[in-house]
C-alpha cells in the first residue's frame, strides 16, 4: 500500500446503535396501485442512535414505504415492528413525520400552527406553546411567531414543517425529503439537528434522492431502485467493501492522454474544478499522481472511497465511469 492509499478511511462505525428493543423494524413490505408494483418485499432496520437513510431516484418507492411505516397507507404484504413487535397506533402517536408535500394550513399563524400540533400529538396548550416557542428558535423562525403561513419563503415553509414534525420530542422521526428547497446554511443546521436527536437516542430514518448531500449525514443507508432494495447496510463499510479507491485530482490541462498507460483505470467524472478516477486494486496511485504532473499542473488531489452515488449506479447497473482516457 503506497502513503496515498493511507489517506482513504477506515470503516468503524462511530454512533451509537442504542437500545436494540427500540429498533424499528420493515419485513417483506410489498404494495402496488393497480398494476403498477410500487414495493416488491422491501426489508431494512432502523436503530435508535444512528441516522439511517433511504435513498434512491424520483419514482423508487421511498414516499410510499414511509406512508406505510406512518400508517397512512397499508402494505399488500409484510410487516412493520418497533420494540420487538407489530406497530400500534399509539406507537405512532409519539412520532414525527414530515411529508414530502408540505401540510401547512396557509392562513394560520405560524406559532399557532406549531402548538396545533403539538396539541394533536397530546401536549397540553402549555407544553405545546413552550415546545413551539423553542423549536422555532431552534429553526431561526422565532421571531415569525405572528406571521401566516403562506408569507413565509419556500425554505422558511419548509423549516416551519420540521418544527411541526419535532415539536412534541418524537421518540422515531421520519422525514420525507427534508432537504428539498433548503439553501447550505438550512441543510447544516437540519443536518446538527438530527445528529443531536441521534446522540439523543433517537430513531432517525429520511428519505432523499440526493445521495451524496447525505453521505456525510447518515451511518446507515437503505438503497431502493423500482421498489425493491438494491444495497444496505453502514455507509462506511458498504464504501470500503468495494475493493475500489477513487483519486481525485484538480489538474489543469483539458488533454486526458496521460491516462492512456492505465487501461484499466476508469474515469468515474470529469468536471471542470475534478476529474475522479477509479483504480482497480493492481493499480498504484502515485503512479497515476505523477502521471497527472507530468501533463500538468495538479492543484489538488486525494485518494478517496467510492460515493453514495457511485455504489448507486453500480447497484442498479447504471453507468460507473468509462475505461482509460476521456
Amino acid at each position: 500500500m503506497s502513503s496515498l492509499d493511507a489517506m482513504v478511511t477506515g470503516t468503524e462505525r462511530s454512533g451509537d446503535p442504542g437500545s436494540p428493543g427500540r429498533v424499528l423494524g420493515v419485513s417483506g413490505i410489498a404494495h402496488s396501485f393497480g398494476q403498477r408494483v410500487a414495493l416488491a418485499g422491501v426489508s431494512f432496520d432502523v436503530v435508535p442512535g444512528v441516522i439511517t437513510g433511504l435513498l434512491g431516484p424520483n419514482g423508487a418507492g421511498k414516499t410510499t414505504l414511509l406512508r406505510i411505516l406512518l400508517g397512512v397507507l397499508d402494505a399488500d404484504r409484510g410487516t412493520v415492528t418497533y420494540d420487538s413487535r407489530a406497530v400500534r397506533a399509539e406507537d405512532r402517536r409519539r412520532w414525527g413525520y414530515m411529508p414530502q408535500d408540505r401540510g401547512l394550513y396557509p392562513a394560520m399563524p405560524v406559532g399557532e400552527q406549531v402548538v396545533y400540533f403539538g396539541r394533536l400529538h397530546g401536549l397540553s396548550r402549555r407544553e405545546a406553546t413552550s415546545r413551539a416557542r423553542a423549536v422555532l428558535e431552534e429553526f431561526d423562525l422565532g421571531d415569525r411567531w405572528g406571521d401566516r403561513s403562506d408569507e413565509l419563503s419556500g425554505g422558511m415553509q419548509q423549516r416551519l414543517q420540521l418544527a411541526t414534525s419535532l415539536v412534541h420530542a418524537p421518540e422515531v422521526i421520519v422525514l420525507d425529503e427534508p432537504f428539498a428547497g433548503l439553501d447550505p446554511v438550512a441543510v447544516a443546521n437540519l443536518s446538527e439537528t438530527l445528529r443531536c436527536h441521534a446522540h439523543d437516542g433517537k430513531t432517525i430514518l429520511f428519505s432523499s434522492h440526493q445521495l451524496d448531500l447525505v453521505q456525510d449525514l447518515c451511518e446507515d443507508i437503505v438503497m431502493v431502485d423500482h421498489g425493491r432494495t438494491v444495497l444496505e447496510g453502514s455507509v462506511a463499510v458498504l464504501r470500503a467493501t468495494t475493493g475500489e479507491r477513487q483519486l481525485r485530482l484538480h489538474v489543469r490541462t483539458p488533454a486526458r492522454d496521460w491516462l492512456q498507460p492505465f487501461p484499466g483505470v476508469a474515469v468515474v467524472s470529469d468536471q471542470v474544478d475534478e476529474l475522479r478516477l477509479a483504480l482497480p486494486p493492481e493499480v498504484d496511485a502515485l503512479d497515476v499522481l505523477d502521471a497527472a504532473r507530468s501533463a500538468g499542473t495538479v492543484v489538488d488531489f486525494g485518494l478517496d472511497l467510492p460515493t453514495l452515488s457511485h455504489l448507486f449506479l453500480r447497484a442498479v447497473g447504471g453507468p460507473v465511469g468509462r475505461q482509460g482516457a476521456a
